[in-house]
Parts: C-alpha cells; structure tokens; sequence
C-alpha cells in the first residue's frame, strides 16, 4: 500500500506456531540452518514440533532458497517437492568430505556442488576472502567486514535471495554484503599482540560451534587458547544451556559462566547446570554471576597467559544493553563497552 518493491523480514518457527503469519505467502523464503533450540513449555515441545513449524516457510512460499548443507535436507526438497515449490541451492564449499549426514549434500567442491544456485568458495589468495559463483557465472573475490565461514554461508543466500528477486548478478549492489557491519555480531577487538576478543550473540548449539570454528580457522595455527564467557536465558530454550557448552567442549580451555536474562530463575543455578555439562577434564570453569566481573576474570586470565595467544569469546549478549531480571530489564553497560573499557581502548 505505500509502494515499496521489497520487503525482507525474519519469521520463526513460532510465528507459524501461533499464526502470526497467517496467509501471507512469500516469494522468496530462505531455510538456512536447523538445530536443536527453542525447546521449552512456553515454545516448542519438542525438536520434532520445532521442525514441522519452521518447515511451514516452505509450503508459504514460491520459491525455496535452501542451505545445501543443512541438517535434515533430504527432508526438506521432498517438502518443497510435493508442494511444487522450485528450490535454489546455496553452499560454503569449504572442502569437507561431502558426505553430509541425514540426507545433507556435503560442501566438497569435487562432489561438483550439486546443482548450487550460488556457491562460495575460500579464496586461495586471501585466508579471509572468498569466491562467489552464482548461477555458473564466477563474480569474483569478496571478503566480508563479520569473520566467519557461517557469515561466508549466509551472504551467499542473500545473494540467491537478491538473484530470485530479479537482482542481476552483474549489479555493483551484490557487492554490498561485503560492507555489512551488525553490532553484537562477531564484532572483533584487538589488544596487543597476543590477545584478541569477540563479541557474538552466540546463544545455542550452532552458533556457538561456529564462533568456536571461527575462532580456530583464523588462529588455528598460532596454537589459541580459548576462553568463552557465557550464561543462557531463564524460563525458555532450556535445551541452549548444554547446546552452547558442548559447542565449545573440548575446544575452550576456560569456561565462565555467568548471567544473561535469567527472569525468574536463580542464575547462579543456570550457570552451574551449564558447568556440568563440560565433559573436558581439563578445561577450567568458574561461575562468576555478575557478567562484568566474569569478563574481568576472563581478560585477566588471558593476560596471566601472555605466553599463548588468546581468544576470549563473549557469547550470547552481542550488542544488547540490560538483562531480564524478575520480569524487568536491568541496564547493562554491554560486552563489547566493558570489554573495551577493561582493556584500556
């Protein structure tokens, strides 16, 4: 009604639960990912009724823009099959066996892409750069302002999103990702040579994989000791608490688990249960509930370690400012202020 040509939105899996959504039929829906999450009394039951939810996106819309590499994809194209909804196919080719599991494609370039509408693949002349491929046509080299092979995945379904949508692949806009900056989201702060600090909304299973494989990709070979600094939201997403854990075990040599919107639960609660799930025996963990003083802990330590290079990894609160406490918004000054604050920048 106000002339605009495009309009791009987010819809959750809730959103078709409760029909927030109710006949709106999209013209372009992207399904990128699909993990464990939102699992509770007050979201989802269970994963299977999470699934079935989120795949509603599919049936409501005229074209499919799918992850070829996503959990349960077999699952997915028979979906968009059976409602004669045509599928484009993005992936990061990052060199894996191609073997995915649950039916998933597998990203190995030699397994010939399989059938990808737009395909990234690492740069060889730049370790955080990439190739992008849309439609055959190669568009040349990128690099992205936000790391991270995840992020890598998630530009080329914007632009399968901006092709389907009539964008040529030839536009300078295409190029736009390249610029994209979201506070709270792989936001990267440097101190001196040895110690570097992120700051993500990481909140689950997936997420926090990812900033953990980022973290390796781009360190790996500086031998990184890796610290998260972490806590998980109260009364919902009950099943995040060991996701976010078992995203970093085995991996993180320090955990510090700490507040982030607990509502009406004891955090100090929510902190323990997410230490016991860490498994690695020699992984340290502490619980220090107040989150500016557990991301002072987490910065000091990496500095009594000044002979390795850290990573400290701020998860769960990105860019936010207050913390849900008793059902009201508590002020918080936020990770990446106090993370800079601390380290005197």
């Amino acid at each position: 009604d106000n002339g605009m040509r495009y309009l791009v939105m987010e819809v959750s899996s809730q959103a078709y639960k409760v029909h927030r959504v109710h006949g709106l039929t999209f013209d372009i829906g992207a399904f990128l990912n699909i993990s464990p999450d939102h699992i509770s009394p007050i979201e989802h039951p269970t994963f299977e009724d999470y699934l079935h939810c989120k795949r509603q996106l599919i049936t409501n819309s005229k074209t499919l823009v799918l992850d070829a590499a996503c959990d349960h994809h077999r699952l997915l194209m028979q979906d968009a099959a059976m409602a004669d909804v045509p599928v484009a196919q993005y992936a990061f080719l990052d060199g894996t066996d191609g073997n995915g599991t649950d039916g998933t494609a597998g990203t190995d370039s030699r397994s010939g892409a399989r059938d990808l509408f737009v395909a990234a693949r690492p740069d060889p002349h730049n370790r955080m750069g990439f190739l992008l491929t849309a439609d055959g046509a190669e568009l040349g080299p990128f690099e992205l302002a936000m790391p991270g092979t995840f992020n890598i995945a998630n530009a080329a379904a914007a632009v399968a999103m901006a092709l389907k949508a009539g964008v040529p692949a030839t536009d300078p806009a295409i190029h736009a990702i390249e610029r994209v900056s979201v506070p709270g989201r792989m936001e990267r702060i440097t101190a001196g040579g040895n110690l570097v600090v992120y700051v993500d909304f990481a909140h689950n299973y997936l997420s926090c994989k990812a900033l953990v494989d980022e973290a390796l990709r781009a360190y790996g070979d500086r031998n990184p000791r890796i610290t998260l600094v972490a806590g998980s939201t109260g009364g919902k997403a009950i099943d995040r608490r060991e996701g976010i854990v078992k995203g970093a075990d085995g991996r993180a040599e320090a955990f510090y688990f700490t507040l982030d919107d607990p509502n009406f639960e004891d955090p100090t609660a929510i902190a323990e249960q997410m230490r016991s799930y860490v498994t690695d025996p020699h992984a340290e963990t502490h619980v220090i509930v107040p989150r500016e003083d557990a991301i002072r802990a987490a910065i000091e330590d990496a500095r009594r370690h000044a002979d390795r290079f850290n990573v400290v990894l701020l998860a769960g609160k990105g860019h936010e400012r207050r913390n849900i406490i008793n059902g009201k918004p508590v002020p918080y000054e936020g990770d990446a202020p106090i993370a800079r604050r601390l380290l005197g920048l």
